[in-house]
């Protein structure tokens, strides 16, 4: 089976990830990283990158790609509000997916991550 940034596809789907990642790491300013630990075969996720990157602050995940019986899938982000909560790719739906994934983008780019809440517990007596 073929090898995908570390996660195996069969044989076509691992075609039509690569090209649907080539064509989005053209546009520039985003990483691939995969999650093998992920049940059952593993994952692909596509983040937005900020300017300076660190492994521990991978904020912006706007595709997440699994391998399937029969073809792959990409999954929605949670507060993307365009398209499918998930789409099978294929040759045919590339295109079209491929701009669903770009309005992904901007919608999770939108998005800036808040601090985390500080909170003072009292102190016991």
């Amino acid at each position: 089976m073929p090898n995908v940034h570390g996660i195996e596809f069969s044989s076509n789907q691992s075609e039509l990830v690569k090209g649907l990642i080539r064509e989005l790491l053209k546009d520039g300013n985003c990483a691939v990283y995969a999650l093998p630990h992920m049940r059952p075969k593993g994952e692909l996720r596509m983040a937005c990158t900020p300017p300076t990157p660190s492994p521990r602050h991978q904020h912006g995940v706007f595709l997440r790609i699994r391998p399937g019986v029969n073809a792959a899938v990409a999954i929605r982000p949670m507060n993307a509000k365009a398209g499918a909560e998930q789409t099978s790719i294929t040759k045919y739906s590339q295109q079209e997916l491929l701009e669903t994934i770009r309005s992904w983008r901007k919608e999770v780019t939108n998005i800036t991550p808040e601090p985390p809440i500080k909170v003072e517990l009292p102190k016991a007596a």
